[in-house]
C-alpha cells in the first residue's frame, strides 16, 4: 500500500544509508526476480544500478592542493595567509590530512613550511602535516627539525621512482633505488619521525619490483604505502589490481616485523580517469585517497577531490562535509588564478541549473513531494547537502513553466501575454536570460513594453 516513509537506501535488498532523502509516495514494487543495483531513495525507491560498496565510511582523504595541486603550469601560489585559510577550510570539510610543502627545496620554502605548521598548532586545526622530501637523509632533515618543534606528529614522506622506464633515463638501477629507501627511511626512524614512502610511477611497475620496493620500505618502518598514478596511466581496473597487490606484498613485508602500513592511492588525471580511478582504488581497500580541490596540479591535474568527498559523503561516510566544500573551493580558486568552469560538477555555476522545458515541469512539479525529491528528480547529486538549490533559467529551449518560475522569482505577473513575451525574447536572443533583462523586458509597468 503507497504510503510515506522514512528516508532509506536499498542495495540489493539490504536498507543502508546511502543519500538522505525526504519522505516520498511508495509506488509499485518492481518486479519480482530483478536483482542489482542500489536504490537511492525512501519507500518509494529510486532505483540505480550502482552495487554498494562496503568499507568506504574508513577512507580518508590527503589534500595535495598546496603542494602537488601548485605544479600547475599556470597555477598562481598562494600568499602564506591565503594557505593558512584554505588548511583552515579544507578541514572544516573533514579532510584529515594535507601536504603542505618541499622543506628541502629552498630556504623559503623550509621558512614557510615552518610557519605553516606554527598555525596548524596555534589554531588547533586537526589536519596532519606531511611534508615531500627525496629519498635522501639531507632532504628529510628539514621535516625531522619542524618533527621536533610541533606539538603534533609532522609526517615525511619521501618519493622513489619506481618505473623501469623512470629507472632507464635517469641511469639508476633498482638496487640503487631499494638503497635509497633503506637509508631515507632510517634516517627518518632514527630521528623518531613518522613518514611514509610516496612510489612514483607504481603503476607502470611491475609487480616484481613493486613488490621487493614494498619489502624494503616496510623493512626500515614506513607506516604509509602511496601508489602514484604519476602519469594518470591507469585504468580502475588497474587502479584496483595495483592496489591489491601493494596490500598482499605489505602484508608479507610485515609479517613477524610488525604492523602492516596503510595503503595510499594518488592519482593523476592524464586520460580522464582520475576520479574512476580513485573510486576503484578506494573500493580495493586503499585507506586514503591523496588529491587536489579543484583537481589542481600538473598537465592535466590530481583527483578532484571534491568529487571525492561528496562520493564517500553518498556512500555513507560520516565524516565529511560537502556544504563546506562550495566555499572553500571558491576562495581555492581565487588563490590560485584557477576558474572554476561553469559545468564543473558540485561546484560549477551551472551545475544545478536548466532551462530545459520538460525538465523544468518536472522539477516545479517534484517541489510539491518536498526539496529533496526536487534535489533527485533530475539529478544525481542533492544540491541542498551542498548548500545549493535547483536553479530555474528561461532560454531557448524553455516552456511556460521555466518563464512562470522567472517571472516569480522577480515578483511579475505571470500571466499568458507576459509568460509569451519572456519566450519570445529568449528564443530571439538564442541565450538564457539573466533577471535583469527579464526586468527590462516587462518595463516598469510590470507586463510587457
Amino acid at each position: 500500500m503507497a504510503r510515506r516513509g522514512t528516508a532509506l537506501v536499498h542495495h540489493f535488498g539490504a536498507s543502508n544509508l546511502f543519500v538522505p532523502v525526504g519522505p516520498i509516495a511508495a509506488g509499485p514494487s518492481g518486479r519480482p526476480g530483478i536483482r542489482g543495483g542500489a536504490v537511492t531513495g525512501t519507500t518509494g525507491k529510486v532505483f540505480t544500478w550502482n552495487p554498494r560498496p562496503g568499507g568506504l565510511d574508513r577512507v580518508g582523504i590527503e589534500d595535495d592542493s598546496l603542494r602537488d595541486g601548485l605544479q600547475g603550469a599556470f597555477v598562481r601560489h598562494p600568499a602564506l595567509d591565503e594557505k593558512k585559510a584554505l588548511l583552515e577550510s579544507s578541514a572544516a570539510i573533514g579532510v584529515q590530512a594535507a601536504m603542505l610543502g618541499f622543506p628541502s627545496a629552498s630556504p623559503g620554502a623550509r621558512a614557510e613550511a615552518g610557519r605553516l605548521v606554527e598555525h596548524l598548532d596555534r589554531r588547533g586545526v586537526p589536519l596532519v602535516p606531511r611534508f615531500l622530501a627525496l629519498a635522501d637523509p639531507a632532504s628529510i632533515a628539514p621535516i625531522t627539525e619542524l618533527d621536533r618543534g610541533s606539538d603534533r606528529d609532522v609526517w615525511a614522506d619521501f618519493f622513489v621512482g619506481c618505473s623501469p622506464l623512470r629507472r632507464r633515463v635517469e641511469g639508476w638501477t633498482l638496487d640503487s633505488v631499494l638503497d635509497r629507501i633503506t637509508s631515507a627511511g632510517a634516517a627518518a626512524r632514527e630521528a623518531g619521525t613518522r613518514f611514509g614512502v610516496s612510489l612514483e610511477d607504481a603503476t607502470r611497475t611491475p609487480p616484481e619490483e613493486l613488490a621487493r620496493m614494498v619489502d624494503a620500505a616496510v623493512g626500515v618502518g614506513a607506516e604509509v604505502l602511496t601508489v602514484c598514478d604519476t602519469v594518470g596511466e591507469s585504468t580502475p581496473e588497474g587502479a584496483a589490481r595495483v592496489v591489491r597487490a601493494v596490500r598482499e606484498a605489505a602484508r608479507g613485508a610485515a609479517a613477524g616485523r610488525g604492523p602492516e602500513p596503510e595503503i595510499w592511492w594518488h592519482g593523476h588525471d592524464d586520460r580522464g580517469f582520475a576520479l574512476a580511478n580513485a573510486i576503484a582504488a578506494a573500493e580495493a581497500g586503499a585507506d586514503t585517497i591523496s588529491g587536489a580541490f579543484l583537481g589542481l596540479g600538473e598537465r592535466a591535474g590530481n583527483t578532484a577531490l571534491e568529487l571525492v568527498v561528496m562520493y564517500l559523503y553518498q556512500a555513507g561516510h560520516p565524516g565529511y562535509r560537502p556544504d563546506r566544500v562550495l566555499g572553500h573551493c571558491r576562495r581555492l580558486a581565487e588563490a590560485t588564478g584557477m576558474p572554476v568552469r561553469p559545468n564543473a560538477p558540485l561546484i560549477g555555476d551551472q551545475a544545478f541549473a536548466t532551462c530545459t522545458g520538460t525538465h523544468v515541469a518536472a522539477l516545479v512539479k517534484a517541489r510539491r513531494w518536498g526539496r529533496e525529491t526536487e534535489d533527485l528528480v533530475f539529478s544525481s547529486v542533492p544540491a541542498a547537502a551542498l548548500g545549493r538549490t535547483q536553479t530555474i533559467m528561461v532560454g531557448p529551449t524553455s516552456g511556460r513553466a521555466a518563464a512562470r518560475e522567472a517571472l516569480a522569482s522577480i515578483g511579475a505577473p505571470a500571466d499568458e501575454d507576459t509568460v509569451e513575451a519572456v519566450l519570445a525574447r529568449a528564443r530571439s536572443r538564442d541565450r538564457w536570460l539573466p533577471p535583469s533583462e527579464i526586468r527590462a523586458l516587462l518595463g516598469t509597468g510590470g507586463a510587457p513594453a
